[in-house]
């Protein structure tokens, strides 16, 4: 009976309801190490492009560049239509060559643009009277845009959450354990923060790879305050899809573990998410994390977030290997 229940159960995970449970070579991790997801998007769109996505989200390098660039090129191309209308038309322009008369035009683009107006240029024809208005008109809506964006990308809630840069397998009592760390960088509160750990692996049983998930079994999945940091432990027990793993086991399997981490930001009064993952080759096996905290000279708690991370090697407990073994003696049983 107990060999029918795995079965159907096995049947039961292979029931599509949208996450990827294929097994191609060369896949690469689903989450990037800055919590973005690498997944290409085929729409089908002539344009797939979300500008105001993009400015929201991209590197506030990226984003000065699009303004400044922006600004230059409307401005630019002003600036050659006041030339073409001809630098008559515009009061308080004098004639020195084209070099200068083409810089005067684009100076009195800016001015029209921003709506400064300081005065001494001036549209005294109809035509750079009207290329004046529309361009004013331009220029407001493009500082209500850029203004949203960029109070868009001010506003918008940005935990800075620390993640080691690897995951161990550690000894745990008589056991071993799956381990990562986490760490506020910032001095601002998140209260009630919760961690969700999905485990992916391919399970190769059944001679075609197919990729299973898992929620993990964590030893502690909420605290109520986070103001140093926090070793996030799943113990690997008989129930844990991590047991009986070795070193190689984890790499053949090509495991990745999907974090998700939500909290509530007092700095934001939002609720906040993190995602970040572990993909195999980011797992070290036989590891102990060290303490990134202690107490100074004057008894305040210190931090260290350089030292987020850092790790010990360590062997492993012998009572772990004899178990192991054991284990896959009980399955290689079953299957006969």
């Amino acid at each position: 009976m107990s060999l029918i229940r795995d079965r159907i159960n096995r049947n039961r995970n292979k029931v599509d309801i949208g996450l990827d449970h294929s097994a191609e070579q060369g896949r690469q991790r689903t989450v990037n190490l800055d919590g973005s997801y690498n997944i290409k998007r085929i729409t089908g769109d002539a344009i797939d492009f979300d500008l105001y996505h993009w400015l929201i989200t991209t590197s506030w390098k990226h984003y000065w560049m699009v303004v400044f660039l922006f600004y230059g090129v409307v401005n630019g191309i002003f600036a050659l239509a006041y030339y073409a209308i001809g630098i008559d038309s515009i009061g308080g322009i004098v004639h020195v060559d084209r070099l200068h008369d083409f810089l005067q035009c684009f100076f009195f683009s800016n001015e029209t643009f921003t709506t400064v107006g300081y005065g001494g240029l001036r549209p005294m024809a109809f035509l750079s009277n009207f290329v004046a208005s529309l361009e004013a008109f331009m220029g407001l809506m493009s500082f209500a845009l850029a203004t949203g964006t960029l109070y868009g990308r001010f506003s918008k809630p940005k935990p800075r959450i620390k993640f080691s840069t690897n995951a161990i397998i550690a000894p745990f009592g008589e056991m071993t354990a799956f381990q990562f760390m986490i760490a506020n960088q910032r001095s601002s509160n998140i209260m009630e923060l919760e961690a969700i750990v999905n485990f992916s692996w391919v399970d190769k049983s059944e001679g075609t790879g197919y990729r299973r998930f898992k929620l993990l079994n964590l030893e502690l999945s909420k605290i109520a305050m986070f103001p140093t940091s926090w070793t996030i432990n799943h113990v690997i027990d008989e129930e844990s899809p991590m047991y009986g793993m070795s070193a190689r086991d984890l790499i053949d399997k090509e495991v990745e573990a999907f974090i998700t981490l939500k909290g509530f930001d007092e700095t934001y009064s939002q609720t906040v998410y993190i995602r970040m993952s572990y993909t195999a080759r980011d797992l070290i096996y036989g590891a102990k994390f060290q303490r990134p905290f202690y107490v100074g000279e004057t008894g305040q708690l210190v931090i260290d977030l350089r030292k987020v991370g850092s790790y010990d090697l360590v062997p492993m407990p012998a009572q772990v290997q004899v178990e192991i073994e054991k284990h896959l003696e009980a399955i290689a049983e079953s299957e006969i």
